[in-house]
């Protein structure tokens, strides 16, 4: 199993805009630790910055099939399915991240990427019922205790006729 290498001086220098000196950079390493997922979601991430998205679609694939860690499965799904959804490929990206939704239920960032992607998908109302339900379920927003079950009640049957 690949272990997760320090990245601090890439994040720096991504920090600072300095995405062509972090790509250079990372490249060095990847060559010195090939098939390393971190690494290659970490280029990947970079090559978005530097607007080549298929090249950036490539390195998830590729790190996906170098048996990552649970944890970075998920943000490398995450990538890839944004990835595919901003490049117009919605099916696809949609069947990522349903496939991910199974393997990591309850998964807020799964699910806020979900509903972008039914939302492009012209699927809006599953995509607000999704969001709905997220915002009502949140704990942090105190300000809705008071009308939870109401409002549990409008995420069910928001489509209703009254």
């Amino acid at each position: 199993m690949p272990t997760e290498p320090d990245l601090t001086l890439i994040r720096h220098l991504k920090n600072h805009g300095k995405f062509e000196e972090a790509r250079e950079q990372l490249a060095q390493w990847m060559e010195q630790e090939p098939d390393n997922p971190y690494l290659e979601l970490e280029m990947g991430m970079i090559l978005d910055e530097l607007n080549r998205v298929k090249d950036a679609m490539g390195l998830y694939h590729q790190a996906l099939e170098h048996d990552p860690p649970k944890v970075l499965k998920r943000r490398i799904i995450i990538a890839l399915a944004n990835d595919l959804r901003l490049n117009g490929q919605i099916y696809d990206a949609r069947l990522w991240l349903e496939r991910a939704r199974q393997e990591f239920p309850h998964d807020v960032a799964l699910d806020l990427f979900y509903a972008l992607t039914l939302w492009n998908d012209d699927d809006r109302g599953s995509a607000f019922r999704l969001l709905w339900t997220l915002i009502v379920n949140e704990p942090a927003f105190k300000g809705l205790d008071p009308y939870r079950a109401t409002l549990r009640y409008y995420s069910q049957h928001f489509n209703d006729r009254i």
